[in-house]
């Protein structure tokens, strides 16, 4: 499986910066990049991918919101997340909303996933998954009389 550092840039070199985000496009992201990942979460952008008409613009309100949303909805969401979200959201009432577009929303997920890499639990995911073998690689007990373990 290709890891999410790849799927990033591959959007990145095949999508032009200028080119407009939709919310479709921006929750499907989210998903495939793995900045969100918990089953009932996947669920919610699911309901919201099929809520919200495909033409409908991606802004950077609407992704603070959806991410404020989406951290609220996450039991493992530290209160200083919490914090953060909510003073952004505050100082983005303030300000114009402005659209999205690759190059806007692409480098705002490339700084959640070195941020989530750099977190232990994730570091320590990540070498579970390193040091346990491959499904192919594993043995399990033959079908054939004896009960003889083969390599599949």
């Amino acid at each position: 499986m290709v890891d999410h550092s790849t799927l990033l840039t591959l959007l990145e070199v095949t999508v032009a910066p200028d080119t407009a985000l939709t919310v479709p496009n921006e929750v499907k992201i989210l998903e495939i990049v793995g900045v969100v990942s918990s089953p009932d979460m996947i669920k919610a952008l699911n309901l919201a991918e099929t809520l919200v008409p495909a033409t409908t613009p991606a802004t950077l309100q609407g992704l603070v919101h959806l991410l404020s949303g989406l951290a609220k909805m996450n039991p493992k969401t530290p209160q200083s997340s919490h914090d953060t979200l909510a003073t952004l959201l505050q100082n983005l009432q303030n300000a114009p909303d402005v659209p999205l577009t690759f190059g806007t929303f692409l480098p705002i997920l490339r700084s959640f996933l070195t941020a989530a890499s750099k977190k232990p639990e994730h570091e320590a995911r990540e070498r579970h998954e390193r040091e346990r073998p491959a499904e192919s690689e594993r043995e399990r007990p033959s079908r054939r009389r004896g009960g003889e373990a083969e390599a599949v």
